[in-house]
C-alpha cells in the first residue's frame, strides 16, 4: 500500500491580513509549510505532494523543498482558486505519478502547521485497516448554541466533530468524488458524501493543538506551542 501526503498551500490569507501569506510567514525561525512537511517527512507516507498558489511553484521547490531537505516531496504543483479545486490538482498528481490502485491520500492544510506525525500515522493505520475515508475530529469544550428565527437551540457537545486535516482517503474514491462534485464544500470528506452517502467516515481521534491558523492572535498561540515542544 502506497501513502501519499497532499499538503494544500495555495491558500490567499485574507482572514490572517498582512503582506505575506501565512503559508510562508516565519514561525519561530521557519516558514508555516515547513512545520507541515516536515510532521510528513517523518511519518510513514511514502510521498508528498504540494499544492501552492500558480506562479509560486520555484519558490516552495528552491526556498523551503531544497533548503530543508524535504526527500519525500515528489512534486510542487501549481493549485486553484478554490481549495477544493486545489485538492483534486493534488489527487490527480498523485494518481498520475503513483497510480489509482492500492494507493491512500492524505490530504492536509498547511495551514496547520502543529500536525503531528503520530496523527498522520493514525489515519494511515485506519486507510491500511480497510476504511476508505478516514477524518480526524475533536469534541468541542465550549457549549454550542444556535441562534435562529425560532429561538436558541443548544447542541449536546459529544455529538459534534470539530474536522481536523489531513483527511484519509483511498485514492481512486476521493478522485471520483472530485470528478463528478458540482456542489461546493467545506472539506474533502463532504466531497466523498455528496458523491457516495453509503461510504462510512471513519472519525478519528484528532489533536487539540492542530488547529488551524486564522487569524493574527492564532500565531501567538501556535508560537507558545512550538516553543514548548522544542524545550
Amino acid at each position: 500500500m502506497k501513502n501519499v501526503g497532499i499538503v494544500l498551500a495555495a491558500g490567499s490569507s485574507t482572514r490572517m491580513g498582512g503582506t505575506t501569506k501565512k503559508q510562508y510567514r516565519v514561525l519561530l525561525g521557519n516558514p508555516v509549510l515547513f512545520y507541515s512537511l516536515m510532521a510528513f517527512e517523518n511519518s510513514y507516507v511514502n510521498d508528498v505532494i504540494v499544492v501552492c498558489s500558480e506562479g509560486e511553484e520555484e519558490f516552495v521547490q528552491r526556498e523551503i523543498v531544497e533548503k530543508y531537505e524535504f526527500r519525500k516531496v515528489r512534486a510542487v504543483i501549481a493549485g486553484a482558486k478554490e481549495r477544493s479545486g486545489s485538492s483534486f490538482l493534488g489527487i490527480r498528481e498523485a494518481i498520475r505519478t503513483v497510480g489509482r490502485f492500492g494507493v491512500n491520500v492524505l490530504i492536509h492544510d498547511a495551514a496547520r502547521p502543529l500536525v503531528t506525525p503520530m496523527l498522520i500515522n493514525s489515519i494511515i493505520a485506519e486507510l491500511e485497516s480497510g476504511q476508505r475515508a478516514v477524518v480526524p475530529a475533536v469534541t468541542p469544550a465550549d457549549t454550542i448554541r444556535l441562534e435562529g428565527d425560532e429561538g436558541v437551540v443548544t447542541f449536546e457537545r459529544e455529538k459534534i466533530r470539530l474536522v481536523q486535516t489531513p483527511q484519509g482517503f483511498e485514492a481512486g474514491l476521493i478522485h471520483d468524488a472530485y470528478e463528478k462534485l458540482r456542489d461546493s464544500v467545506t472539506d474533502d470528506a463532504e466531497a466523498v458524501m455528496k458523491y457516495d452517502g453509503s461510504v462510512p467516515i471513519r472519525f478519528v481521534e484528532g489533536d487539540r493543538r492542530n488547529f488551524k491558523l486564522t487569524y493574527p492572535t492564532d500565531f501567538d498561540l501556535a508560537e507558545c506551542m512550538v516553543r514548548s515542544a522544542k524545550q
